[in-house]
């Protein structure tokens, strides 16, 4: 029952996934490419703190403009319940950015979401898939955004690799960024590609460097592709 259960679940997941980029790639054909590259650093705190309830605060800190600016920062605050029968995670939580604009204004921005993710190892591979519906608001004070919510949504596709006893862990994943417009219909924004490796560094430290590619899909000028240099460090209880 469980192994049909993960079978239908893992081709309802690729079968979307494959509609989305379809639609996606007309988009693609007029993108120009300018790129810049930068950096990202990570540091996580996970709790195991009630049997499958998980509680977990991130900070993450970005350089872009060839690693010479400051682009933002981003704080998280998010508990997860993990339904170890099925592979199934869900889970709430908050997001605090403040950002760094090229009118050289700092402005701040407020997002709750939802997630849901889904996991099925098979030998020493792991594949997962995740969606995420997030609601942004911006800061009201500066005269320009008001309290009006940004709705989006997420989805993203991993695959691991993990040798048994290995301490080394490598991943490949795809991204989806989608907005909901002004007339509230979806519109997909931004494609991010990453490859990473993580190292556990002792039972409950691990080590992470990781390459991103972030690729805007709806810019009308120079279109801006952003690689990211990123090292990660987490800690779980």
């Amino acid at each position: 029952m469980k192994r049909l259960f993960c079978k239908d679940v893992t081709w309802r997941v690729s079968t979307m996934t494959v509609l989305l980029l379809l639609f996606m790639l007309p988009k693609f054909a007029t993108a120009q490419r300018t790129t810049d590259f930068g950096a990202i650093l990570r540091a996580e705190y996970e709790n195991n703190f009630y049997g499958n309830y998980n509680v977990w605060v991130k900070e993450d800190l970005r350089f872009d403009h060839d690693f010479s600016k400051y682009s933002r920062s981003k704080t998280t605050l998010g508990f997860d319940y993990k339904f170890v029968r099925y592979g199934i995670k869900v889970g709430a939580g908050f997001e605090y950015v403040n950002k760094y604009t090229e009118s050289r204004i700092f402005r701040n921005r407020y997002r709750l979401f939802v997630r849901a993710s889904y996991k099925y190892a098979y030998h020493n591979w792991e594949f997962g898939y995740r969606t995420r519906f997030l609601m942004m608001y911006r800061d009201e004070a500066t005269g320009y955004y008001n309290y009006t919510p940004v709705l989006s949504w997420r989805n993203k596709l991993q695959v691991s690799y993990q040798r048994r006893f290995s301490r080394f862990k490598y991943s490949l994943s795809g991204e989806l960024y989608s907005d909901f417009n002004k007339d509230k219909r979806l519109q997909l924004n931004t494609l991010m590609f990453e490859g990473d490796v993580e190292y556990r560094l002792t039972r409950r430290q691990y080590l992470t460097v990781f390459l991103r590619d972030y690729r805007e899909v709806y810019i009308e000028s120079d279109q801006i592709r952003t690689v990211y240099f990123g090292l990660g460090w987490k800690f779980k209880h």
